[in-house]
């Protein structure tokens, strides 16, 4: 036998099932009175819904909150009802000179279809790709159209660690770290009285006394959880602390996955990320992640070790935190 070609017919583990779990075998629902929300998905497309569905079922997830394109908006609506709530977002990749004029005329379209959250995406290859930050006139202009409809702010500032080290070393192109927080801080500053969400943890989950400074600053400011391999990688490595930070803060947090559908991301793709969230917060498992990390080599591949929140943190992050905050402002989920 030629060992190399056997190792070549060998079909190595799709990046996320490295461990080749059995994603289909039955998982306990989460301990949540009423539907375990995702505050943070991003259903692309009606026809990517059947995966979509089946994955979030076997894990027991109810409800979505989804940043979709405004043209797949409505039949998803018509399909989902009131199980599914809309965050506002622009057509993505528009760059032409009537960007801000169409962001306005989607957020009114989508606030017609009952969305009250306006999403920003600040991280930092967007704002270089895109030519803009908080302080430009036009996303000047959005923040208060959505201030003046009462809808909620979300904001993506930041991004790993490892990226700053690594994809942002150029600093006179993609600023720093500490030169985004300051023009996020500014923004919550000026609408201090105004409800905020930062995705995936405010973007800095490696620094949980960042995050603390942020929710005692600014009391209308709630942090989602959502992002997989990052909060994986992250939250596992600084398990306590996290676990501190969570119990303590755990009435301005949302859970939330970070789902993104595709055509080509059936069952079993869906499957992990659901299945690394549910262990993560849910649960004492300590054990690899079924989902390769491309920000760490082979042999460092992350350990993920689950956070084991009490049933009532959970009862928070899963459901009343994200029925609390849309319901103040008219939606619900049914």
């Amino acid at each position: 036998m030629n060992v190399a070609t056997e190792i070549l017919k060998t079909p190595k583990p799709a990046e996320y099932n490295r461990v080749e779990l059995d994603f289909r075998t039955p998982m306990p629902h989460p301990k949540v009175r009423g539907m375990a929300i995702d505050y943070h998905s991003h259903l692309f497309a009606h026809r990517q819904m059947p995966a979509w569905q089946e994955a979030n079922r076997h894990f027991g997830i109810g409800a979505f909150v989804t940043m979709t394109p405004l043209e797949e908006a409505v039949r998803i609506k018509r399909s989902l009802g009131e199980r599914v709530q809309f965050i506002a977002v622009p057509k993505w990749g528009d760059a032409g000179p009537y960007w801000v004029d169409d962001w306005l005329r989607r957020l009114e379209a989508f606030y017609n279809l009952g969305s009250r959250i306006v999403k920003f995406h600040m991280a930092p290859l967007t704002m270089v790709m895109r030519n803009y930050s908080f302080e430009h006139a036009g996303v000047q202009r959005v923040i208060k159209e959505a201030v003046s409809r009462k809808m909620i702010l979300m904001s993506h500032v930041g991004d790993p660690d490892l990226w700053y080290q690594t994809r942002y070393t150029d600093t006179a192109k993609y600023g720093t770290r500490q030169q985004h927080y300051e023009q996020w801080e500014a923004q919550l500053a000026e609408h201090r009285d105004h409800p905020w969400v930062g995705a995936h943890l405010g973007g800095n989950p490696e620094n949980p006394g960042r995050l603390q400074q942020l929710l005692d600053t600014y009391p209308n400011l709630h942090l989602d959880l959502s992002a997989t391999r990052w909060m994986v990688r992250e939250v596992s490595i600084r398990r306590d602390a996290m676990r501190d930070f969570v119990i303590r803060n755990q009435d301005r947090l949302l859970w939330g996955s970070d789902q993104v559908s595709g055509d080509q991301r059936g069952f079993d793709f869906l499957a992990s990320r659901l299945w690394c969230h549910r262990k993560l917060w849910e649960t004492a498992y300590i054990g690899p992640s079924p989902i390769y990390d491309p920000e760490l080599p082979e042999d460092r591949q992350p350990v993920l070790r689950g956070l084991a929140m009490p049933d009532e943190v959970l009862q928070k992050i899963y459901h009343d935190n994200t029925v609390t905050l849309l319901g103040k402002y008219g939606v619900h989920f049914g």
